[in-house]
């Protein structure tokens, strides 16, 4: 089932049998970064996954060696110790994808973080936590 939560710029829901996927369009890959850098899930040790152009393959790297200026960076998946991932992907336009089973304060979070988005009007908390909550 593929819904759409009422927020600029669209968060798109997938859900699956016990898990969902959140996607919408984002800012670049520096401000996918910083958002991560604030979430309180995310220890800051972490090393996501990391493809760029400048490399072979994937490959794991701290925060602070990720390339956010040159555009080599295409993808970068971060896994912290909770019950979903997050990631980042040069398409088109950037997208940031949540998967899992993320709190509505996640999505939340990594929305307004990661786009131009300033907040969620009530309408959009309310569609987001009823598709988690089905």
């Amino acid at each position: 089932m593929s819904e759409q939560v009422p927020v600029e710029p669209p968060v798109y829901v997938e859900t699956y049998g016990g898990h969902v996927s959140l996607t919408w369009t984002a800012a670049g890959v520096g401000q996918f970064l910083d958002t991560v850098r604030a979430a309180g899930t995310v220890p800051a040790d972490t090393t996501p996954v990391v493809d760029a152009t400048n490399a072979a393959g994937q490959r794991r790297m701290r925060l602070d060696e990720i390339d956010t200026s040159g555009g080599a960076t295409t993808y970068v998946r971060v896994e912290p110790p909770a019950s979903w991932t997050v990631a980042w992907e040069r398409r088109t336009e950037p997208v940031v994808s949540l998967a899992g089973n993320p709190t509505v304060e996640t999505c939340r979070a990594f929305h307004v973080g990661t786009t131009a988005c300033s907040a969620w009007p009530t309408d959009a908390v309310s569609a987001l936590t009823r598709l988690l909550d089905d």
